[in-house]
């Protein structure tokens, strides 16, 4: 199929999404995206921008757009600030009708809904890329501009789904949202639950112990987050009230300590961590509990992509789908993507260093701040950690860590635990300067650990 519409048709569309107010079935979201995509009948062919406010409202947009606009720019109300004026804005939100919705658009969806549940009621089924035009929808999402304006990169429907399955297994999950749907990372697990009939909790709290309750009430079993997410939920100590069946990782290095917590407290989840970037797509999954990858990956590749260390030690890929053609800057003449990823061979192992991006220049010597929070994440007792460089006027910047250590421990002596371990895996200029103990670390809205705010 062309579109998401037809796509859903095909598997059933049994996928709920569960949000602070109402639950929604995805036949009843399919029914305002055909109300939506009258209104919107002007933009056929033509590129548009779907702003994000809750995930059934954004489900509608996909619904409603995908097979119809040429260009979908999937984004936040910041994020479309930097599109071009010429491209149209459109906000859904099914929670407050009166203030998002056309003119038009509040009683076209009630005779949608009629006609359609009518339908529904006849047939069983619901209608599903009947109204879709032929149009390959290009999706468009943006890097993390976490320096300078964002690069938005162009995915297909077919791309964007190469990795998601559906089975009654994956259709029993119930996930929570705890990515941005219009991130990369977001929407992969917004279409594995669209695709395999799950439901997707949306709590839009942002006190996490009342999210954890949540996740608990609606019996959610399956949760995707980044590291830094996953160590915030441990601290919480509520984590194990949650009886995980799948567990996933992205969007940052993987720390085999990391993996280890999760997998003694729920021993028997799924636990896999995903490697995936805007600009390539999901490369592989690693399903073993290991951190990094194996190095028969460099040889043989893996099911998505090949792979190759280049002599700056960066990772490169060559995905199995075409990538888009602003990447030609960062492709080689092999057709392999430069990731910016430092990885290191360690026995049957490729391990991660760091970003190429985020080195810390001490004295000519370049340090990846995730190599040495990786030391320290190993120590018992080290919840989080954040390395950074301290200008220094000899040679350039010293590395410092700030650390946050379990409620009622001793500082004194993991401190020294700390000291002990890079002295024994770290080099002598990689090795911390100054450790800070500190009470929590800021993530980034991505939910990545922020490495762009202040030091004092």
């Amino acid at each position: 199929m062309n579109n998401l519409v037809g796509l859903l048709g095909e598997h059933g569309a049994n996928a709920n999404i569960v949000g602070a107010v109402e639950t929604y079935t995805v036949h009843q979201l399919m029914v305002y995206a055909n109300a939506y995509r009258q209104t919107y009948s002007h933009l056929s062919k033509q590129p548009a921008a779907l702003i994000y406010t809750n995930a059934a409202s954004f489900v509608v947009g996909m619904l409603a757009f995908d097979g119809h606009c040429s260009r979908l720019y999937l984004c936040s109300a910041v994020l479309a600030k930097d599109l071009d004026a010429s491209i149209t804005r459109i906000t859904i939100d099914l929670a407050d009708a009166s203030s998002t919705k056309s003119p038009n658009t509040e009683s076209v969806v009630q005779s949608s809904i009629d006609e359609d549940q009518k339908q529904e009621r006849l047939s069983g089924r619901v209608k599903t890329d009947s109204q879709c035009s032929n149009v390959v929808t290009q999706w468009c999402l943006a890097t993390s501009g976490t320096s300078g304006k964002p690069k938005w990169f162009a995915h297909t429907l077919a791309s964007l789904t190469r990795n998601s399955k559906a089975s009654l297994t994956l259709g029993d999950l119930c996930w929570a949202n705890l990515y941005q749907a219009y991130r990369y990372a977001g929407l992969q697990v917004l279409l594995q639950v669209l695709i395999s009939g799950a439901t997707l909790v949306d709590d839009d709290s942002d006190d996490l112990l009342l999210k954890i309750q949540c996740w608990v009430n609606t019996n959610v079993n399956a949760i995707s987050a980044t590291p830094s997410m996953w160590r915030q939920m441990l601290m919480s100590n509520h984590l194990h009230n949650v009886p995980l069946q799948r567990i996933t990782l992205g969007g940052e290095i993987v720390d085999q300590p990391l993996l280890d917590k999760l997998a003694k407290l729920h021993p028997t989840a799924s636990i896999a961590h995903i490697y995936a970037s805007t600009e390539a797509g999901v490369g592989f999954v690693v399903k073993d509990q290991l951190a990094g990858f194996p190095a028969s990956w460099l040889q043989q590749g893996v099911s998505n992509a090949q792979l190759a260390v280049d002599e700056k030690q960066h990772l490169r890929i060559k995905p199995k789908h075409e990538l888009d053609a602003q990447l030609d800057t960062l492709i080689d003449d092999k057709g392999y993507l430069d990731t910016q990823d430092i990885v290191r061979l360690e026995g049957d192992r490729v391990i991660f260093l760091g970003r190429a991006s985020g080195v810390i220049n001490v004295g000519g010597n370049k340090v990846p701040p995730e190599k040495v929070e990786s030391v320290i994440l190993s120590v018992e007792g080290v919840s989080q950690a954040k390395v950074y460089g301290q200008p220094n006027s000899v040679l350039g910047n010293l590395v410092v860590a700030d650390i946050v250590i379990e409620p009622n421990l001793e500082w004194v002596n993991i401190s020294q635990t700390i000291r002990s371990q890079c002295k024994l895996f770290l080099q002598r200029f990689e090795i911390p300067v100054k450790l800070r103990k500190i009470d929590s670390l800021v993530m980034s809205p991505t939910g990545k650990l922020n490495r762009s705010d202040d030091h004092v």
